[in-house]
């Protein structure tokens, strides 16, 4: 039996037209912060203590188990327009390694697309 992964494009009929597509955008919302030289932030729990202010991103961050206590101290130099996310997990503020737009960016950026193929 052949594998689906090889199909052979000219057996696809008509009715089955090649289309672009896209992974379903998600709808998950973040709370954040987008940073300009100006932003002055203080968070702190009973893991985190973070301090922004000049671009400079402090946090200390202490994990404990059950034999062991870590303490990660970090310093980001920020750039104007970077976003912090707030994490609700106890993480506090983190700079996501992959992008984030406001809801109105990523509208635009679907407008921009719509016409690009499909319905």
């Amino acid at each position: 039996m052949a594998s689906p992964l090889f199909v052979n494009i000219e057996s696809i009929d008509e009715r089955n037209e090649e289309m672009n597509f896209i992974r379903k955008p998600s709808i998950d919302l973040y709370p954040g912060i987008r940073v300009d030289k100006d932003t002055v932030l203080t968070y702190k729990n009973e893991n985190v203590d973070q301090r922004l202010e000049n671009l400079l991103f402090h946090s200390t961050t202490v994990v404990k188990g059950d034999s062991y206590e870590s303490v990660y101290v970090t310093t980001i130099k920020l750039k104007e327009g970077d976003i912090l996310i707030f994490e609700e997990e106890g993480r506090g503020y983190i700079k996501p390694v992959e992008p984030f737009v406001t809801i109105e960016e990523a509208i635009k950026d679907f407008e921009h697309i719509k016409d690009l193929g499909g319905e």
